[in-house]
């Protein structure tokens, strides 16, 4: 027979998160949250993991929502550990990803009176969440109601916002006190339904109509074939031309995926060939300053972004914001906008056709470095495969090459921080049916090193870690060779391999220091049945000098 917690708090966030179909829920070992740990691990709906790393287990949290597509829980004790979440937190906030975030703190009266493991965690992700709650630690019945109503509401919220909420919920010793008799039970909840404002078609499609050189720019997106197939037939007027990213999700032959090797080095009579009427943006976080540089420049007359939560105006000229589904759009939209006459497409075409001929050229003449491994991977990586690019330099390369075709890709383009990829990729790959293949630089990796302590890893997880000896993306950005503290303070030099690391957490190990090394064990890296680190050491390469020759 099962047991549950004598705390009523806990009991009632246990049978909203049921009545809501919130399942997953990682905890972090503590006494503070027992409570909690007593009541999720007795009852079999729920699908518990044990992380120790709270800094990890809110990453990992991150990519099973991303790949649920619903909140994800993350449980710890009080103090430091509810801090450790923050990073996590502010990359799930700036990417429209549902976690909920359930602390355990010491009684109200203990906060500032240097009880241990005791902080100010009331409110503590205000600035990055969309919600914030304090439950009470009484067990009256206007207390339970009340408690009842603010959990319901954090959740509502989170799903409908799909963003991170907090609920801190104080507890009392004794903490382990456990019961046969379930004190709170609650009837059939309603799930909350989004309401978006209609957007006014006939206006916006007066300013496309009126325009005869439009660019649509896509940035982070979820993969989806409606979303493909609506912007091909767009696609079909020549008066379009569509940009995406490796993190866009979306390929077409017409559509121009390799954004910075298209627009490096525009003479100014391209510019002003090229330059947009209109821009439609669709979806989040663009990788490329190029790009954005560009249409900075360009001005555009109309700027449409399409997004159901964030309207940034990044390139400083928004004049529509459009809160709603994209998909929902883009087919009414269709039914009201015009296929014009223009040689707009066509000119972008003829510059692509002149550009890979030179970048195709130069990539097969190259020696082995980061360059040459990311353009055998683009073609050699097993289809299907969901592939997770670290931040930094790997997200960087991927723009360079065709990875969109083929394969489902992540990236933490939130924030963009290289603190939490590893776990990130790793709670993907713990929901994902799909091999999961992480590609990551050696400063990420060994940052999120704690990512591995994970026993919930699957087999058909994999990683591909770029060794250069350093962040080797401070060699490539203007401004830091520029001062006398690039190796130790930028690109923190160092001669660390992950050999060892693999062996501890009993992933197999593959190692290449030269391109016959590296083309010999990558067929057999795909092919291992087991976790596999594939380690290729670039540290005594002109990465940085070969990059810089590629844009020409």
């Amino acid at each position: 027979m099962p047991k549950y917690s004598k705390k009523i708090s806990a009991q009632i966030c246990s049978e909203l998160f049921k009545k809501f179909d919130i399942q997953h829920i990682i905890i972090s070992p503590g006494s503070r949250n027992a409570a909690f740990t007593i009541q999720f691990t007795q009852d079999n709906f729920f699908k518990t993991y044990s992380i120790i790393d709270e800094r990890s287990a809110a990453f990992v949290a991150l990519g099973m929502a991303k790949q649920l597509q619903k909140p994800v829980v993350i449980c710890c004790t009080s103090g430091s550990a509810a801090a450790n979440y923050y990073p996590a937190i502010t990359e799930a906030f700036y990417q429209n990803i549902p976690l909920i975030i359930l602390t355990a703190d010491r009684p109200e009266t203990y906060i500032d009176n240097f009880d241990g493991q005791t902080i100010r965690q009331k409110n503590l992700f205000e600035l990055h969440s969309v919600g914030n709650y304090q439950l009470s630690e009484y067990e009256t019945d206007e207390a339970i109601t009340e408690n009842f109503l603010t959990v319901k509401k954090a959740i509502s919220i989170s799903l409908e916002k799909q963003a991170p909420v907090h609920i801190n919920v104080p507890f009392s010793e004794p903490l382990y006190e456990q019961t046969d008799e379930k004190l709170f039970t609650i009837d059939e909840i309603k799930l909350p339904t989004i309401k978006y404002e209609i957007p006014n078609f006939i206006t916006l499609a007066e300013k496309w109509n009126s325009s005869s050189k439009k660019i649509i720019l896509c940035g982070v997106l979820t993969k989806s074939d409606a979303l493909l197939n609506i912007l091909q037939k767009i696609n079909e007027d020549n008066s379009v031309v569509i940009f995406t990213e490796t993190t866009s999700n979306l390929y077409d032959s017409n559509f121009f995926s390799e954004i910075d090797k298209l627009i490096y080095s525009f003479s100014e009579k391209d510019f002003k060939i090229l330059q947009p009427d209109l821009l439609l943006t669709i979806g989040q976080n663009v990788v490329s300053k190029k790009i954005k540089d560009f249409l900075r420049q360009a001005k555009p007359k109309y700027h449409f972004h399409l997004d159901e939560f964030w309207q940034p105006d990044t390139y400083f000229c928004l004049t529509d914001s459009i809160k709603y589904p994209k998909i929902e759009f883009l087919e009414e939209f269709s039914t009201y906008i015009q296929t014009s006459e223009s040689k707009y497409f066509d000119s972008w075409k003829h510059l692509k056709i002149q550009k890979d001929e030179h970048y195709k050229k130069y990539v097969q003449n190259i020696s082995f470095s980061d360059l040459k491994i990311f353009d055998i991977l683009s073609s050699q990586i097993p289809e299907n495969t969901a592939i997770h690019f670290s931040n930094s330099s790997p997200i960087r390369y991927s723009q360079l090459f065709d990875f969109n075709s083929k394969y489902e890709i992540y990236c933490n383009r939130g924030v963009s921080g290289i603190d939490g990829c590893t776990s990130t990729a790793i709670g993907s790959a713990m929901i994902s049916e799909k091999p999961t293949l992480l590609i990551t630089g050696d400063i990420g990796f060994f940052y999120d090193s704690n990512a591995l302590w994970n026993k919930y890893i699957p087999d058909k997880f994999k990683i591909i870690l770029l060794n250069n000896g350093g962040g080797d993306i401070f060699k490539i950005i203007p401004g830091p060779d520029s001062t006398d503290a690039l190796d130790e303070f930028f690109v923190t030099k160092h001669k660390r391999n992950a050999k060892l690391m693999a062996e501890m957490y009993c992933f197999n190990y593959f190692y290449a220091d030269n391109l016959s090394d590296f083309n010999q064990n990558l067929d057999s890296f795909f092919l291992s049945t087991s976790n596999s680190i594939f380690e290729i050491n670039t540290s005594e390469c002109e990465n940085a000098e070969i990059l810089r020759k590629f844009f020409v």
